[in-house]
């Protein structure tokens, strides 16, 4: 496996693995340990209370009792069910019992009728500690023949059974191996498989990795295979997006840095060559060389109308042009445009038609900015309509305000509405002074706005363009 990433990918799966093979075997060994106390806790209970019964029968049968005999079932009973016997009197020195607890006769193992009797119910069994061969084992201890508190304390017999030396009391030393060579194998498997799946994540990483590094000047057509674990995919879908805007962003550059060039050189050929016939005298004539500065001063001035609006929509494009909102009155809005163009309309013959709709609703919006627009629609409007009439109108539509600008001009043809609010862009039967700027600034603005604008046309049947912004 390649790359540190890959490494630390694949130690993080083997670390996960290991990490819950550790905290299962903890919890299971817990569990499990509690769960054989309890089945061995049992056992005795059951071995003990059979080994009980024949105890108080032989115990009860006589006031003298045959010592042997019950020596010799206690010592048969145990065995056969592998257990250690001890019956001690009720002060706790042991009476007799068998191997390994012979040789313990009349000795005292911590245990009594006063500290059962404490524990509630004499009658049952009682966990205990017996201090057997060097080591304290668990234990289960009960009262056979209760005491009589009048005058027979001595008579108390205890019983305390545990599991012989063989088998050790809730003991999983029998699983432990098998435990650990299972966890093992698990541990095994969980590597292998943690290589297997760090492997096919890291494969299409690799291939991403690699392509993110040959993308650039000169590659922006590199984009990433879209396969691997979901995570890998969005992460290649969302390289593939970005190399798209950013190709398209670099084509919008060139497309931009080319019109811009293309724009600029007809006014400054135009100036430079007015300049060189004054300098070197080809004008002459006062008349001439007054005509010759106008026109440098004209085209001064279109440069200079140019790089305001480049500036304007860059800034508008980059968010960094702020709208002074207010109320917008839309009579007085159409009152500033009806008189800043109904002269122009007159002279071209052109009708000029105004109309508000009652159910118009109120909007916010930047007032200067939307003149802004509406003088470049009604402009290339009016530059566009030789003969019949230019409308613009405001009703209410999908929760907003709709303006309309309709004209009945020469109109653009469908395959160029696309890009009929691109820069720089104009239609090939439309001539004029315009840079192509109006349009898309126009675009910018709405946008601002929160709405749009759209255009449709027909050659020869007129133009209309509708601006939809949200109302208050």
């Amino acid at each position: 496996m390649t790359g540190g990433y890959g490494l630390r990918l694949f130690a993080g799966f083997a670390g996960i693995v290991l990490v819950m093979v550790i905290v299962s075997a903890v919890v299971f060994f817990s569990l499990f340990g509690g769960y054989r106390d309890d089945i061995d806790r049992s056992e005795l209970r059951t071995a003990g209370n059979a080994l009980s019964v024949e105890i108080i029968r032989i115990l009860r049968r006589a006031a003298e009792y045959d010592r042997e005999q019950l020596i010799t079932l206690i010592r048969e009973q145990a065995e056969h069910a592998g257990l250690i016997v001890i019956l001690t009197d009720g002060e706790g020195r042991v009476i007799q019992g068998f191997e390994p607890a012979r040789g313990l006769k009349d000795e005292h193992i911590g245990i009594g009728y006063a500290g059962i009797a404490q524990k509630g119910d004499a009658s049952g069994w009682h966990d205990m500690k017996l201090h057997l061969a060097d080591e304290w084992r668990p234990s289960l201890v009960r009262v056979l023949i209760p005491p009589n508190a009048s005058g027979r304390g001595d008579s108390g017999v205890l019983m305390a059974v545990t599991f012989g030396s063989e088998r050790s009391f809730g003991s999983l030393d029998e699983l432990i191996g098998r435990l650990i060579v299972s966890g093992l194998a698990g541990l095994a498997a969980a590597v292998v498989i943690a290589m297997v799946l760090s492997r096919q994540l890291m494969r299409p990483l690799e291939a991403l990795t690699g392509v993110v590094r040959r993308f650039g000047p000169d590659r922006y057509d590199m984009r990433a295979a879209e396969t691997g674990p979901t995570q890998v995919r969005e992460l290649a879908s969302a390289f593939n997006a970005m190399a798209d805007r950013v190709s398209d962003n670099e084509r919008a550059m060139r497309g931009f840095i080319a019109d811009i060039s293309h724009e600029l050189r007809t006014p400054l050929t135009s100036i430079r060559g007015f300049v060189e016939a004054l300098r070197d005298g080809t004008v002459s004539d006062p008349e001439r060389q007054t005509s010759s500065l106008e026109v440098v001063h004209e085209e001064t001035q279109r440069m200079l109308r140019m790089i305001e609006q480049l500036l304007d929509l860059s800034r508008l494009e980059a968010g960094e042009t702020r709208l002074q909102r207010s109320s917008i009155d839309l009579q007085e809005l159409f009152g500033y445009v009806d008189a800043m163009f109904r002269s122009r309309a007159e002279e071209r013959g052109v009708e000029l038609n105004l109309h508000i709709e009652q159910d118009a609703p109120a909007v916010e919006g930047d007032y200067d900015r939307l003149v802004q627009v509406l003088n470049n629609l009604l402009d290339n409007a009016l530059r566009h309509t030789s003969e019949g009439s230019v409308s613009i109108s405001a009703r209410s539509a999908e929760n907003g305000l709709q303006i309309a600008v309709v004209d009945t001009g020469e109109g653009i043809a469908a395959a160029d509405l696309d890009r009929l609010f691109d820069r720089f862009w104009q239609p090939e039967s439309r001539t004029g002074p315009g840079a192509g700027l109006g349009l898309a600034i126009s675009r910018e603005i709405v946008r601002a706005h929160g709405g749009r604008i759209a255009a449709d046309s027909e050659v020869g049947g007129g133009t209309t363009i509708t601006i939809w912004l949200p109302a208050t």
